[in-house]
C-alpha cells in the first residue's frame, strides 16, 4: 500500500534536503578520513568513489521527484556503476554536480509538485495500512483496562511507601 502510494511523500521540498544531503557526500568525498575498506579505495583512486555515488544519484533522484513526482532506481544504473568502479574522474564528479545544481533550481521553480507533503493524506494511509494489517483498528489499539492501570498505580505508591519505612526503621 505504501508503494502504491509512495507518491504522497515526494514533495518541492525533496530538492533542498536531497540537495543538502547531496552536497555533505560531495564534501566528504575528499575531505572525511577514511577508514577501512574505503582507505583502500581512496588510496586508489584519490577520492572515495561511495561517496561520489552518492552525490549523483541523489542529484539525480531530486531531478526525477521534481520532473516526474516519481523515482525510478534504475534509471542511471550504468552510471552510477561507473562512478562505483572509479572510472568517472573527481572533478568530472564535481562539474557534474554544479551544473546539476543549477539545473535543478530551474526544475524546482517549474515544478508543479506541491511545496510539502499532505499530512492528512499520509496520516490516512498510515490508518489504512494498519486497519489491512490488522483486519480493523480497533483490534491494533490496545487501551490498557482503567481499573488495572489504577491497581499498578497503587502497588507502585506502597512498594516506595514500603520502601521509605523500611529505610527510617532503625536496628
Amino acid at each position: 500500500m505504501v508503494r502504491e502510494n509512495r507518491k504522497l511523500f515526494l514533495h518541492k521540498g525533496c530538492w533542498h534536503k536531497f540537495k543538502g544531503y547531496a552536497y555533505s557526500q560531495l564534501h566528504k568525498m575528499s575531505s572525511k578520513e577514511p577508514e577501512g575498506k574505503r582507505k583502500e579505495i581512496r588510496e586508489q583512486f584519490g577520492f572515495d568513489v561511495k561517496f561520489a555515488y552518492h552525490v549523483v544519484r541523489l542529484l539525480d533522484e531530486a531531478e526525477q521527484i521534481l520532473v516526474h513526482g516519481d523515482i525510478d532506481l534504475m534509471q542511471n544504473r550504468e552510471q552510477l556503476k561507473a562512478i562505483r568502479r572509479g572510472d568517472v574522474p573527481e572533478e568530472e564528479i564535481r562539474i557534474y554536480a554544479a551544473s546539476k545544481e543549477k539545473q535543478l533550481e530551474e526544475l524546482y521553480h517549474k515544478s508543479t509538485l506541491q511545496y510539502s507533503p499532505d499530512e492528512g493524506k499520509i496520516k490516512q494511509l498510515l490508518m489504512d495500512c494498519l486497519e489491512h494489517h490488522y483486519g480493523s483498528l480497533a483490534a491494533c489499539v490496545v487501551v490498557p483496562d482503567r481499573a488495572e492501570q489504577v491497581l499498578r498505580e497503587i502497588s507502585e505508591v506502597l512498594r516506595r511507601y514500603e520502601q521509605c519505612a523500611a529505610a527510617s526503621v532503625t536496628p
